[in-house]
């Protein structure tokens, strides 16, 4: 038998901001399965804080086996860097095209890092801190990216040996951190093979979204040298030196993203778990009108891993993250989410809608039905009085997809 050293995972105090070490996690590389141990001095100091509160329960003295990513545990693999930062660390470490989602958590650097833990090989806690560009260096950092994804030599040394220290964020497309006082922006450039403006769409969405009273995270667009459009969004998942614990939905839907199958893809499953971990009704109403916008907009990007919970230190008590990577499909009018609208079904349509709306907390099917007319309404409406331009042949094809999700949603349909 063969078992990996092992890393031990560090978390953030939500109440204090000390950092503790929380467990260890082990990997046996020739079974490819993978534990995860609470700390026996965490539990005996009355911890409660479950890195995990579906999948890893804070249970003494028992080594609680990994069933996904190979045997990397769903809340570690949200730890790790997507298919950007993999391939920063590949280039870095010359890794090959495969390798064990572990080796990426070993890699990555604690200083950016999603969420409030971190990883490392001693008992004690060791946190880098990671020296983000800052505001004033916006057009620097977009321009590096691009340099980056193109795979061309770099514009800004200095800006591209930080964003090489920092492989830690998810996401297919470039992005990069910088800071602004307390806050923590991501930093998401358009590129080349773009057939639309995909910064001023998503930042168009977010807005449109806040409008109709969705809590979306704080988003700016940008317009820099050479008219590179760039997108400035706000990090829900910490402020100043303090992170905040977060998980994915796929980790809440135990499901595994990118792979699995969509069997677990839920709304109604998510809104369930949201109410098990002691989110507030107000947020399972919030994930049925995010439902609902990303069905009237066309996002069907809305895979698990783009919906998220956040542990509040001050209410005591997991929510609903702000919603993030709002992105209405450019290319063509889906018919269907990625994530169930009901059991079995992801067709956008009334009857997906409302089929399991008591699920998310509604009291009655009028209820849930009035409410779904309420906000399709809202929708509309508010759609010709968002604050952030779009070119007017996009905005005329997601006005025209306006009227006809409109009609598959309505009574008649």
């Amino acid at each position: 038998m063969m078992t990996s050293s092992a890393l031990f995972i560090y978390l953030q105090r939500p109440d204090s901001g000390t950092w503790t070490t929380v467990g260890r996690y082990t990997l046996n590389q020739s079974t490819r399965t993978g534990v995860f141990r609470y700390a026996p001095r965490y539990l005996e100091a009355g911890h409660a804080w479950a890195i995990d509160p579906v999948n890893l329960p804070p249970l003494p003295g028992i080594d609680q086996p990994a069933p996904r990513y190979e045997g990397l545990h769903d809340v570690l693999r949200d730890s790790c860097p997507d298919s950007w930062g993999q391939m920063l660390l590949q280039r870095k470490y010359q890794l090959p095209d495969y390798v064990h989602p572990s080796t990426y958590l070993r890699l990555a650097r604690n200083g950016d890092r999603w969420g409030a833990l971190a990883v490392g090989t001693s008992r004690t806690p060791s946190i880098d801190v990671i020296n983000s560009p800052k505001l004033v260096q916006l057009d620097g950092l977009a321009q590096e990216l691009l340099a980056m994804y193109e795979r061309r030599a770099p514009v800004h040394a200095g800006i591209r040996k930080m964003l090489m220290a920092t492989p830690s964020l998810g996401g297919a497309r470039p992005k990069g951190t910088l800071t602004d006082g307390n806050q923590f922006w991501l930093i998401k450039p358009a590129l080349p093979s773009d057939t639309v403006d995909i910064p001023v769409l998503e930042h168009f969405a977010l807005r449109w979204g806040a409008d109709i009273g969705l809590r979306t995270v704080p988003s700016h667009h940008h317009r820099i040298q050479d008219g590179l459009s760039v997108l400035r969004v706000c990090r829900f998942d910490r402020e100043g030196d303090r992170r905040h614990m977060t998980i994915s939905g796929a980790s809440l839907l135990s499901a595994e993203y990118p792979g699995g199958t969509r069997s677990a893809w839920s709304y109604p499953r998510l809104a369930e778990i949201l109410r098990q971990i002691g989110a507030p009704l107000e947020d399972r109403i919030e994930l049925f009108d995010r439902m609902i916008f990303n069905a009237m907009i066309g996002n069907d990007d809305d895979h698990p891993r783009n919906h998220a919970a956040y542990y509040d230190a001050i209410q005591k008590q997991w929510r609903l993250s702000p919603a993030f990577d709002l992105v209405p499909n450019p290319e063509e009018d889906p018919g269907a989410l990625s994530m169930q609208l009901c059991a079995g079904r992801f067709d956008i349509s009334r009857a997906s809608a409302l089929a399991d709306a008591h699920r998310f907390g509604f009291a009655s099917g009028a209820e849930s039905a009035q409410h779904l007319d309420h906000l399709v309404a809202r929708i509309v409406s508010a759609v010709d009085h968002v604050d952030a331009a779009i070119p007017d042949a996009l905005r005329l094809q997601i006005k025209n997809r306006l009227a006809r999700n409109r009609a598959s949603l309505s009574d008649g349909a």
